[in-house]
């Protein structure tokens, strides 16, 4: 059976408009495999520029882990 959480934080202007968002994912897989995952992602926003940085991982019982990241402004 796979678990899977999810949160979302947002910063948000006294106008509504979403200044920043971060969002974490995280799955899990309970069939003996012990496998989890993990994704994070931030997004950042002005009138005149926006930024992002994402970074995922995933590990296992028979595996050591592994990362990605990316960035871009």
């Amino acid at each position: 059976m796979i678990h899977r959480q999810v949160i979302i934080k947002r910063i948000v202007s006294p106008d509504a408009k979403v200044i920043a968002e971060a969002k974490s994912v995280v799955s899990t897989s309970g069939d003996g495999e012990d496998e989890i995952s993990q994704s994070v992602s931030v997004n950042v926003s002005s009138d005149s520029s926006s930024s992002s940085y994402a970074q995922s991982s995933s590990s296992s019982s028979s595996s050591t882990s592994s990362w990605s990241n990316s960035c871009s402004i």
